[in-house]
């Protein structure tokens, strides 16, 4: 129902910016929340979005100075949930990183649109081709990760947040290892929603919460080890960053922000669609800080962390290969920490996963 609602709220648009020239004027709601001093001159449609309607807005300040600005409409009662967690999560970014992060301006209830919708109004930034550069972003990520503060010195986001147009479950928990469980299965049980069933995929995950999770992540909190809650932009990928037109430098957008272990930044990287999962990103960002102790365990963490952008990709993406890769590190995990007993390994005798669980 959300993607049909997208999808008639376009149409909607798309009917009236085609009787005027390819321009639109935005909604009344978008019109007043632009700052006093800037007034609106045109909007048109400007990039992509399955699940949103998105447009760039010429405006000019009193000196005729242009001040553009990206406007993003959603409909329905995704558009309501979604765009108020971006909004919160960009604010909060945007005071921690405004070099990095674009000022968001407001969000709202659009006025005279059908389907009922919501906007979001951003500061537009120009940018040029190609991915970021390698040092650049992890600097800038590391900096972001180092200086945030959780406010209650925890883990998790004082309102949900979307990972794409799928919602986080970002409760509040001291223990990194309570959190990311929490935190990747519900990813997972959305991702079951809209795929097949698995029964050597469920056996596999249910043996990752109740064993690896534990002990991959239990250990960082552990024998006097401590890790400090940073916020994270939590869907950051290529698709996510700009590169700025004038200077090369990044901006980053489209967050799903929440106050995780900075690794797990790393860890969406890392999915094989992925370009940034390339080396010198992971490289440059481990310049500028340290992995956590125990050190060796780094690889197996981002094996892990990558497991949660997996499965949501895969709630949205049904029969795409990610869920295979989320199961492919699980069962190294588990081979490697956790392993399964004979009685166990006997159920996959007859199917093709025996050679991935070990002998």
């Amino acid at each position: 129902m959300s993607l049909e609602l997208q999808d008639e709220l376009k149409r909607n648009l798309a009917a009236i910016y085609d009787e005027s020239g390819g321009t639109f004027r935005p909604d009344e709601a978008v019109i007043t929340a632009i700052p006093l001093g800037i007034s609106v001159k045109s909007a048109h449609s400007y990039g992509h979005s399955t699940w949103s309607f998105t447009a760039k807005i010429n405006a000019e300040n009193d000196n005729g100075d242009p001040k553009p600005f990206f406007l993003k409409y959603v409909a329905g009662d995704l558009g309501l949930k979604q765009l108020q967690g971006e909004f919160v999560g960009m604010s909060e970014l945007h005071k921690l990183m405004p070099n990095f992060v674009p000022k968001p301006i407001a969000w709202g209830k659009l006025r005279d649109y059908q389907p009922e919708a919501y906007f979001f109004l951003i500061e537009f930034k120009s940018f040029g081709p190609g991915l970021p550069n390698p040092a650049k972003l992890g600097a800038r990520v590391a900096e972001m990760h180092k200086n945030s503060l959780s406010p209650t010195n925890m883990f998790g986001f004082h309102m949900v947040t979307y990972d794409g147009a799928r919602p986080q479950v970002l409760d509040w928990d001291p223990s990194w290892a309570s959190f990311f469980s929490k935190l990747v299965t519900e990813a997972y049980r959305q991702h079951v929603e809209t795929n097949v069933v698995w029964k050597e995929l469920e056996m596999v995950f249910q043996r990752t919460v109740s064993h690896v999770i534990p002990r991959l992540l239990g250990v960082l909190q552990s024998d006097g080890r401590s890790i400090k809650p940073c916020l994270i932009h939590g869907d950051m990928w290529e698709g996510n960053i700009g590169n700025d037109i004038q200077t090369g430098d990044p901006w980053i957008f489209d967050p799903a922000a929440y106050y995780a272990h900075h690794e797990m930044e790393l860890g969406i990287w890392a999915a094989e669609r992925h370009k940034l999962r390339a080396k010198p990103y992971r490289v440059e960002y481990l310049r500028n800080i340290e992995p956590s102790e125990p050190k060796a365990e780094f690889d197996d963490r981002i094996r892990l962390y990558r497991c949660k952008t997996n499965f949501m990709f895969s709630a949205i993406s049904p029969g795409c290969p990610s869920r295979q890769e989320a199961f492919n590190d699980l069962v190294f995990l588990i081979d490697k920490y956790v392993p399964w007993d004979d009685e166990v390994k006997d159920h996959f005798k007859d199917t093709d996963q025996l050679e991935l669980l070990g002998d």
